[in-house]
């Protein structure tokens, strides 16, 4: 176990004393430093390969058993934006305020790791759970859910259930690492992280991937044993500090006007929400088109299984050597610049795959480039969102990039299938509605900067915060 040890400091702070990094009341030494990177670096490594399977197994699975494009959508993406729109503002603000002997993260995180392994089981195996109902349920109790309509009910219901916990989990994890990581090393953790992520979707992506469908329940059942073993070690070995009592609930608040005001703080002033318009925005450009994207290499470019798994391999390779120099170029210039720049050049990647991607070479070609504006954009709006936000309520306004992001996924992933659909699948013109929404997005994001140089810029910024959140 990694040992904490009492700290009057209630924030990251460099290090007081020669080779001593702190964070609340939690004590480093360079070594302790390097266990903790191993054990969240490991817990990301599991989750990220526990994570593929589900978005990389769903719209083609759900193609397969000719479900519309519509309900491709919303399974893959609008069930998720509901489940983190309703529940995610009251959870967020409920472990912020959690005390327990272990900490306000982990207790969340061990209780829902074990559920979402459960939920993706659930979904793996659904052909046989939906064909023992059938030999063993009457069908005079449910005539009208037999055959693909019992199936697709199953694989919706684990769909939602798996969105749910996820939730949880992602979040509560992501909370964890600003509890537990020093923000001296924040930056430089982030580009590891994510550098690691991507080691585990090429490892997918080369080795099961390309025989997910043929071996489904072989697939489900070891990645989802490997996951639950090797998140709940790192739950075990990563210790959090001590956190201040949190404030008494205001007279006569409920969960009913918790969930209202939620909002209405993150809303308040105009240079946050902008960065959530832009945000949402994003989500709806790259999130809602994915799925598709996916269906017009299979289905359009016949991409075999493999080519798809191995190209994607590839891709991930770039990204990953992109985000060394990323980091730096974040702190050199500022992630709020390097997020604009590669917001720009994220809208000129699907115009040119519209305009000129018809054949194989042209997509994997298209995919190693259009890799870089993306890691460049998911690396600099990560370090952002950490300045941007206000420390005393870092944890409300970072729950709320899913909240407002996950909306965009209800109404967006909608959208797209319903776009998909009334084009008559032609998956090509999926690239335009990612032009669309990503030049758009760009117009927020320019007011964000605009108010983010009149509080400081780069080196001076102080986050407001909306003055009734003062006076409370």
């Amino acid at each position: 176990m990694l040992a904490a040890t009492p700290n009057s400091s209630s924030t990251s702070s460099p290090e007081a004393t020669p080779g001593i990094y702190t964070v609340g009341t939690l004590k480093y030494t360079k070594r302790s430093m390097a266990v903790l990177f191993g054990w969240l670096l490991w817990g990301d490594f599991a989750f990220n390969f526990f994570e593929s399977i589900f978005g990389r197994f769903m719209p083609l699975y759900l193609n397969d058993l000719k479900a519309s494009n519509t309900l491709i959508g919303i399974t893959t993406g609008s069930i998720a934006g509901v489940v983190n729109i309703l529940f995610l503002p009251n959870i967020s603000q409920w472990s912020d305020r959690l005390r327990t002997r272990w900490g306000r993260r982990i207790p969340l995180l061990t209780v829902v790791a074990p559920l979402t392994t459960l939920s993706l089981l659930g979904v793996g195996f659904a052909p046989e759970i939906s064909a023992w109902i059938s030999n063993h349920v009457p069908a005079s109790l449910a005539p009208w859910l037999s055959g693909t309509t019992l199936l697709l009910s199953l694989i919706c219901a684990f769909t939602i259930s798996f969105h749910f916990f996820n939730m949880v989990l992602v979040n509560a994890y992501n909370w964890l690492l600003r509890d537990v990581v020093p923000q001296v090393f924040m930056a430089r953790f982030l580009s590891w992280f994510r550098i690691v992520g991507n080691v585990a979707g090429a490892l997918f992506l080369w080795y099961v991937f390309p025989t997910m469908l043929s071996h489904r329940k072989e697939t489900f059942l070891g990645v989802g044993i490997f996951y639950f073993a090797a998140f709940m070690l790192m739950c075990w070995n990563v210790k959090e500090g001590e956190y201040i009592a949190p404030e008494p609930h205001a007279a006569g608040s409920n969960l009913f006007t918790r969930f209202g005001a939620y909002f209405r703080d993150c809303l308040a002033l105009p240079i946050y929400r902008n960065f959530f318009i832009g945000y949402v925005l994003v989500v709806v450009a790259g999130g809602c088109a994915g799925s598709f994207i996916t269906l017009y290499g299979r289905n359009t470019l016949h991409l075999t299984m493999g080519e798809m798994g191995h190209w994607g391999t590839y891709t991930i390779i770039v990204g990953s050597l992109a985000l060394i120099p990323a980091g730096w170029i974040c702190d050199r210039f500022s992630s709020m610049k390097v997020a604009l720049v590669s917001l720009f050049f994220l809208a000129v990647a699907p115009l040119t795959a519209f305009l000129f991607v018809s054949t194989k070479m042209h997509w994997l070609t298209y995919s190693l480039i259009s890799t870089i504006p993306g890691v460049f954009w998911g690396l600099s709006v990560a370090a952002l969102s950490m300045t941007l936000f206000p420390d005393r309520v870092f944890g409300q306004f970072s729950a709320g990039m899913n909240v407002f992001g996950c909306g965009g996924l209800i109404f967006g992933n909608y959208l797209a299938g319903l776009f998909m659909d009334l084009v008559d699948s032609n998956f090509r013109l999926i690239f335009l509605w990612s032009v669309l929404f990503y030049a758009l997005a760009l117009i927020p994001l320019l007011l964000v900067y605009r108010d983010w140089k009149k509080n400081g810029g780069q080196k001076n910024y102080i986050a407001p915060i909306p003055e009734h959140m003062l006076e409370d």
